[in-house]
């Protein structure tokens, strides 16, 4: 019987298999099919063949035209499908509209368009110093569709040979000569004319910023001496100094040096658009000086324009201007005061304009040019009240909640950002299978906060905190939220408070410094489940469900070196430290504070945790072209109690599972290691030590819609032996047969705005499980088998 059963399932399997490789062959072939009817052929992809291995065949695609049609999952075209599906008969305008909305005409071979593209390549290539490439194409066919191949011919590429300045101005000559080490152009390396534009850019960048306003990139010229038999090329850059041709003087031809203009006044105005609308009330104008006047610097560091009363300190909007009066002119310092302004979020629009110096021809300096700024600010609303409904799923209770959201982005007219949250929930208890009665109702749970905080855009400290650069952005962050959860078994009461730095101490570097972190859990048990609990030895389970307090100073480390606007391959890494508990027993043993019933020490009666927890995460983002792209992942967390503690706080552990993590299993469902429990529980599991790596292949499907294949592995386990957790500690040699893995395919919706995800995982090997059954047998697929998990932007 049991031969039988495994037949006709492996026969439904394969007629499955067979009937979706049917359809899949029509979708793919019959639009081809049409095509072909009409005279032509689908331009089915293109490939490009290069002869030496330092050429970019990704750059070299760029260029290759016409486009083909997208596949969905690599298999088909359901644009040109839904297109012809359409086409044919009656014209109505339903097909009309399936066409013109879901449709996608056929990209058919174009000849002649093939042909120009081999123009830009031979372009490119040239350009990389590959001097008289050639490329060559050549079409194939597949019954109604047509691939085209190209082929790179190149010789040896050129060098940068002698690299030489012709600079007539000396004042140029002096400021880049303090920039020289960084010229991107150096002898020796590969000829690249990418690298010429972007030496000029760079050239450009460093001369406004010392001060040559009305310089452009239009002065630099290159020359390029080839030599064919050294395979060089010299360089000579020349800045050429202003050409004035005297009016009525055709042939005649005066050259003048650059001028170099210096910043005079100082204009702010922070009600721009107020302002602007009534053009006939009087405005105020208040000149601010940071320090004393003194006699070198006659001019104040601003003058901020108002109406009415100063709605906004002038203290406040000093710390984010870093243009200074008296100074030469500087690129740099009015983009960063751009965006610290912007960054501030008092204003939806602001603008910095510069223009020739507001002063009598007689009081202008002689051989000075001055420049004038008007910095605009269009406030934004200063006061917001945003509700919000949200679907819930918070340590798997599934619910319904709404939130109130209060903003005030400007409180103590500083630029602080006071925010107040209330939300509540009615959510679903799952059932801990504890055998116990839960409430009556389908939401049977209720979970109700309020949560505030207060955002300072300054670091504030008693003492000057060094090291910290104010060319970056910082703020001070202070918070503090109170929490109710009613459940069936216990009420449970979390707050906290705390107080943090945020910096930038470059523009790939954050920082953030939270010296005070207090949270407290205060729990009331019924007495049904204060008799479960007596029969559980695991201290996680009973620190989960017991009053404690967790006084802790926390780190992290953030580089993330990602360029938006380019391919290049980037990476994020992150590493958080945090330390709990430490001054607290210091104090106690100091002062020889009393114990509790079981020997630990308390604050507010209540017993505090002592621990060390530090963890990492690495993530390598390559693209494979410019829709598709290849995340791996690595994350390790290590935590120890000790002193006060014996085991890590539940909220403080590390769990797998999830929509970030393992996406096979529900959340916190996997480990802790081997451990094994034929009777399924709704508690939760963490673990002392976690260990997860993933990879994932995003690729676009359809418009909006994107796709992504996943393969995740990794776990959680426990310092030391519990008999609760037969399994559950760390043993490297069996780390391997220890590590849980699943696979699966997601779905993300780009909305632009925001990205709702879906991801369905299978797990393949659950070390949860009985040796013989660990791996995932596809003969007992079915759909159940697939944790389905949903989140809002990419897991990583």
């Amino acid at each position: 019987m049991q031969n039988t059963t495994m037949l006709r399932n492996s026969t439904l399997i394969l007629r499955l298999t067979v009937y979706t490789a049917l359809l899949l062959l029509f979708a793919s072939c019959s639009p081809a099919r049409k095509v072909q009817k009409r005279g032509g052929y689908l331009l089915a992809g293109h490939s490009v063949k290069a002869d030496r291995p330092g050429i970019d065949t990704y750059d070299l695609l760029n260029f290759a035209q016409p486009k083909p049609n997208r596949k969905f999952l690599g298999l088909f075209r359901p644009g040109v499908l839904v297109y012809d599906l359409n086409s044919g008969g009656k014209d109505r305008k339903f097909k009309r509209w399936m066409r013109n909305n879901l449709g996608r005409a056929p990209v058919l071979l174009d000849s002649a368009m093939t042909d120009n593209s081999l123009i830009p390549m031979r372009v490119y290539l040239n350009n990389k110093g590959y001097f008289g490439a050639e490329v060559q194409r050549r079409i194939s066919f597949r019954g109604a569709r047509a691939f085209v191949n190209y082929q790179t011919i190149t010789n040896v590429p050129f060098t940068f040979g002698q690299v030489v300045f012709d600079i007539p101005d000396d004042s140029l000559q002096y400021f880049l000569n303090k920039e020289g080490a960084k010229s991107l152009i150096l002898s020796g390396n590969q000829y690249d004319a990418y690298l010429l534009r972007d030496e000029r850019e760079r050239i450009t960048r460093v001369l406004k910023d010392a001060g040559y306003y009305a310089f452009s990139r239009e002065y630099i010229l290159f020359e390029v001496d080839t030599t064919r038999e050294q395979e060089k090329a010299d360089i000579k850059i020349r800045i050429e100094n202003i050409r004035i041709r005297p009016s009525g003087l055709m042939d005649s031809v005066t050259f003048l040096p650059h001028q170099r203009y210096f910043i005079n006044n100082i204009f702010m105005n922070t009600n721009f658009a107020e302002l602007v609308s009534d053009t006939l009330s009087k405005n105020d104008t208040l000149a601010y000086r940071k320090n004393p006047d003194t006699l070198q610097q006659p001019n104040p560091d601003f003058y901020l324009i108002y109406k009415n009363n100063l709605r906004i300190r002038p203290a406040a909007l000093s710390r984010s201007v870093f243009i200074q009066s008296g100074t030469p002119f500087n690129q740099q310092k009015i983009n960063l005061t751009y965006n610290r302004l912007q960054n501030l979020g008092l204003s939806r629009f602001v603008s910095v304009n510069l223009s020739p110096a507001r002063i009598a021809p007689e009081l202008q300096p002689a051989g000075i040019a001055l420049l004038d700024c008007d910095i605009r600010m269009v406030r934004s609303p200063v006061n917001m009240i945003n509700p919000e409904v949200e679907a819930t799923n918070a340590g798997g209770f599934v619910g319904l909640g709404g939130s109130l959201n209060y903003l005030n982005r400007n409180i103590f007219r500083g630029a602080e950002m006071f925010r107040l949250k209330l939300r509540g929930a009615f959510e679903v208890e799952p059932d801990l299978g504890l055998g116990v009665e839960r409430r009556a109702g389908i939401f049977n749970s209720l979970e109700a906060g309020a949560e505030t905080g207060l955002d300072f855009p300054t670091l504030l400290s008693p003492f000057r905190l060094k090291g910290i650069s104010n060319n970056y952005r910082a703020k001070t962050t202070i918070a503090l939220g109170l929490n109710f959860q009613q459940r069936s078994y216990y009420t449970r009461y979390v707050s906290y408070v705390t107080y943090g730095y945020d910096w930038y101490s470059s523009g790939t570097t954050r920082h953030l410094f939270s010296p005070v972190e207090l949270s407290s859990v205060s729990i009331l048990r019924d007495s049904t489940f204060n008799a479960i609990l007596k029969d559980f030895k695991d201290p996680r389970f009973l620190n989960q469900y017991t009053d404690h307090l967790v006084m802790a100073l926390k780190y992290s480390y953030i580089f993330n070196n990602q360029n938006l606007s380019g391919k290049k391959n980037y990476f994020y890494f992150r590493a958080n430290f945090e330390s709990a508990g430490n001054l607290l027993n210091l104090y106690s043993n100091v002062a020889n504070a009393p114990v509790d019933a079981d020997g630990n020490f308390t604050l507010f009666r209540i017993r505090y945790a002592q621990y060390i927890r530090t963890d990492v995460d690495f993530r390598y983002y390559k693209p494979v072209n410019a829709k598709q792209q290849l995340v791996y992942r690595a994350a390790l967390g290590v935590g120890v109690p000790y002193g006060n503690s014996t085991v890590l706080p539940f909220e403080k552990g590390f769990f797998a599972g999830g929509a970030n993590g393992l996406r096979g299993w529900p959340i916190r469902s996997v480990g802790p290691g081997e451990y094994y429990s034929p009777v399924k529980s709704g508690f939760e599991r963490v673990g002392d030590i976690w260990l997860e790596a993933n990879l994932e292949y995003r690729f676009p499907l359809y418009s909006f819609l994107n796709g992504a294949f996943f393969v995740d592995a990794g776990n959680i386990w426990l310092l030391r032996e519990n008999e609760d957790f037969p399994g559950g500690t760390l043993n490297l040699k069996k780390l391997p047969a220890s590590l849980a893995l699943d696979t699966g395919i997601g779905f993300r919706f780009d909305f632009s705005f925001f990205i709702f995800r879906i991801d369905g995982g299978l797990p393949v090997y659950d070390p949860g499980k009985l040796t013989d059954s660990r791996w995932f047998r596809i003969s007992k697929f079915q759909l159940r088998n697939i944790s389905w998990n949903f989140g809002i932007g990419y897991p990583f």
